[in-house]
């Protein structure tokens, strides 16, 4: 039986938002789900789909108190260590996180710049600890992702570097995804991580550019609620649809993220 493991979903409480979020930044698509993710919640829904784990961390806000959603998380983990794999955003206190047992960080490339953590110092660090990134890259340009994780790992060539949602640009879509197949093909230690794109056909392409063992399935759980009742039943279906063998399927859909986290 394929062992699922879900390389993308958001744990937090509404009541970590300690400053306004302005109302311009509201009307942005991904508020239009819910601000709120108990641990609680995502087992139940990972339960239903036969998901055994997950890789949680908190969302991605400048509005957010940085030390509680990161214990949140981390709380998470200690009290269900067999199901939740903790991630920590990404700052200058990379290190108090891998101390308290984080398993790898989350940057959000708006969010996370250079300007406000020093990120190099940061890349190195986690190359060092040999805990994954995970990088919502900006993907206004076919060549905007690659030109990110070319700088990134220029910074840390041993870092192992997940690309978010597969560097799409238009969520749902495969946007600009096979520009950035293209242009990391060479790089072995980068990953595609695929929610939100929701396109089985360019999950195809994707195991022909840069090889069955860099995809990893991800549901960016629980946003995409404002579209379906399940969107985690939704993501999985995807990569089901792309009719892979069954040991590529089992690969995409848990085993390289457990190689990869060394689980």
């Amino acid at each position: 039986m394929t062992r699922i493991i879900d390389a993308h979903t958001h744990l937090g409480l509404e009541t970590f938002v300690v400053k306004p979020i302005p109302t311009e930044k509201r009307k942005r698509p991904a508020f239009r789900d819910p601000l709120e993710h108990r641990v609680e919640n995502l087992l139940r829904r990972m339960d239903t789909n036969g998901v055994s784990r997950a890789v949680a961390f908190p969302y991605p806000l400048e509005e957010v108190d940085p030390v509680l959603v990161n214990t949140y998380v981390l709380d998470a983990c200690h009290a269900y260590p067999d199901r939740i794999i903790p991630f920590a955003l990404i700052g200058d206190d990379v290190d108090q996180w891998l101390e308290q047992g984080a398993k790898g960080f989350k940057q959000h490339a708006i969010l996370q710049t250079p300007e406000r953590f020093n990120l190099p110092r940061a890349y190195r660090r986690m190359a060092a600890a040999q805990t994954p990134l995970i990088i919502h890259a900006r993907s206004l340009a076919p060549e905007q992702v690659t030109q990110q994780i070319r700088e990134i790992l220029n910074s840390a060539p041993d870092l192992r570097v997940i690309v978010a949602h597969m560097g799409r640009h238009t969520p749902n879509t495969s946007e600009h995804v096979e520009a950035n197949l293209q242009g990391l093909r060479d790089q072995a230690n980068v990953f595609f991580e695929t929610s939100t794109v929701r396109d089985s056909l360019i999950i195809q392409r994707a195991v022909e550019l840069v090889g069955e063992n860099r995809i990893l399935f991800g549901s960016d759980s629980p946003f995409n609620s404002h579209l379906d009742a399940d969107p985690l039943a939704v993501e999985i279906d995807i990569i089901r649809q792309a009719g892979f063998p069954p040991r590529v399927e089992d690969k995409i859909l848990g085993g390289n993220l457990m190689r990869l986290l060394g689980i």
